[in-house]
């Protein structure tokens, strides 16, 4: 090793690598990916879209006009929440760069009395130790987009406030995406703890599938938060419809129908089979989230109903001296370096268009009409 780590990457082919290549292995994952595909326009102002759609961000959605707000190095959990704009900057602290000289010069020092697997294995360890500020500004924005998208999709509105985005823009109300919002017809009963022995999911799915089919649509799945699931497995419909069955013994003291079960059932019936959104974010103060609304469900006519319209960052063609790019999934990534230190920052122009809202039907289960 001539060169350290840190100094390698400050080449752009170096750089890209570094990034791309460790992503693969992060458990950090690119979500938005599997449910919109992408739409580039060169415009950040969407004049055909803006009387129904707006800019709206877990990276941080800024004015696109301010510079990025500067922070200390978050936790993957504080960045989950247009044709927004992303971005974030943070400064690598003297701290984890003291620990990664530490880490690299010691393995100079002893990698002459080590063996290939052993030599192998430290060296991916100080890579993993280093890249961590640089997979934290990789995945920022893509974390938002999934947080907005299935806020979208499960609430009919995406929101920003000062608790989903601490230090960047904050909307008086929320932003409809355009998707119809209904609630329980008036017979209908509210689903919750203390209903679980008169709700009747049956009823609702058929409602919710009527309406699609009046709209000349036919539903897919039905698409519910984790906590929502929960409650249809507890309900005491599908424990008096199902039961527990075991060895051919079946019986009506069961806590819970599995979820397996009741898509079975509901299969019989010919009712479209439920679908478990199980995503969480956490805000910055700690408190976790589910992404998917609780107390909603979505019933989807079709596999995708929206794309996500990107734009590239003004650096992206107009780069600053002294800076190093690469892209990740349209993730503008740069680093530098200036007296004061070593810094990491991401930006992205990105929001969800959901060019299917009409295949799109969420009932709030909350509420009554």
């Amino acid at each position: 090793m001539d060169k350290r780590i840190i100094d390698i990457i400050q080449e752009p082919v170096a750089f890209s690598a570094f990034i791309n290549e460790n992503m693969k292995n992060s458990t950090y994952k690119v979500a938005w990916n599997e449910e919109m595909s992408v739409e580039y326009e060169a415009s950040k102002s969407f004049a055909e879209l803006t009387a129904e759609y707006a800019a709206a961000m877990v990276g941080t959605v800024i004015d696109r006009n301010s510079p990025r707000p500067k922070r200390d190095m978050p936790s993957v959990g504080e960045i989950s929440g247009t044709l927004a704009r992303f971005g974030d900057e943070w400064q690598i602290s003297n701290d984890r760069l003291e620990k990664y000289f530490y880490m690299e010069d010691r393995y100079r020092q002893v990698s002459k009395n080590l063996t290939e697997t052993q030599k192998n294995d430290q060296y991916k360890n100080i890579v993993k130790y280093l890249f961590n500020p640089y997979e934290l500004a990789a995945i920022a924005p893509h974390r938002r987009i999934w947080a907005q998208y299935l806020e979208g999709l499960s609430d009919g509105q995406v929101t920003l406030t000062k608790h989903n985005n601490e230090g960047g823009l904050v909307w008086k109300t929320a932003l409809p995406i355009g998707i119809q919002k209904n609630s329980l017809r008036a017979k209908d009963e509210i689903w919750s703890e203390n209903t679980l022995e008169t709700m009747d999911v049956i009823s609702v799915l058929k409602y919710q599938e009527t309406l699609a089919n009046s709209a000349g649509k036919s539903v897919l799945k039905h698409r519910v938060s984790d906590a929502t699931a929960s409650l249809i497995e507890q309900c005491k419909q599908f424990r008096d419809l199902i039961g527990l069955k075991m060895l051919n013994i079946q019986t009506s003291t069961t806590p819970g129908i599995s979820l397996e079960h009741i898509n079975n059932y509901l299969n019989s019936i010919r009712i479209a089979p439920i679908e478990v959104v199980k995503e969480f974010g956490t805000y910055a103060n700690g408190t976790t989230f589910s992404l998917f609304k609780d107390g909603r469900v979505v019933s989807m006519c079709a596999p995708r109903v929206a794309v996500l319209k990107v734009s590239d960052p003004l650096e992206a063609f107009d780069p600053i001296p002294n800076k190093v790019y690469t892209s990740f999934f349209d993730n503008l990534i740069s680093q530098w370096r200036d007296s004061k230190g070593r810094y990491v920052a991401y930006e992205m122009f990105a929001f969800p268009a959901f060019v299917g809202r009409g295949d799109v039907f969420i009932l709030d289960v909350t509420k009554k009409a």
